[in-house]
């Protein structure tokens, strides 16, 4: 069994606390996270919905956060009816997928808040349990996409440039 030292220990702590904090738009919400919008409106926090003067009140507890994707595409369109959008496509590790399978198989039905920086770029109701290793996040114009996917590889792998 290996024992762990107080050297080792000290060292690891020094390490973490000298690792440098990023700095986001809103202090109290990561780059990206899943939240579920709340039923009532006391205890949660309001955000505004990127595009428009509404907002949402949203829970305090974060579903799914940045540790839980694996990686973050390019524009990319999807076709609905008549209607083309440009898209990001967010995909989660096997963690993430079962944390998101659990999420909206306990909360069908429910809404859920897709937050980006403070503010919510999506909120989709729940209709089914989803199976799915990642999501498609829509916006309206190729600039948006292009600086939604931008902010997001540069949140999750800050090293890619």
């Amino acid at each position: 069994m290996r024992r762990f030292t107080p050297f080792g220990t000290i060292t690891l702590l020094l390490w973490c606390l000298a690792s440098p904090v990023p700095s986001y738009a809103d202090p109290e919400f990561v780059p990206i996270e899943i939240r579920l919008v709340a039923q009532q409106s006391e205890g949660g926090t309001a955000l505004p919905i990127q595009g428009s003067r509404e907002t949402l009140v949203v829970e305090p507890a974060t579903l799914l956060g940045p540790s839980d994707v694996l990686s973050v595409g390019d524009v990319e369109w999807t076709t609905e009816g008549t209607k083309r959008s440009p898209g990001v496509n967010v995909v989660l590790t096997p963690g993430g997928a079962e944390k998101y399978e659990r999420i909206s198989t306990d909360n069908v039905g429910r809404t859920l808040a897709i937050i980006v920086d403070g503010k919510i770029v999506m909120a989709p109701r729940i209709l089914d349990p989803v199976r799915a290793q990642g999501f498609l996040l829509t916006t309206s114009t190729e600039a948006e996409a292009r600086e939604l996917a931008r902010t997001l590889q540069k949140a999750i792998a800050p090293d890619r440039d």
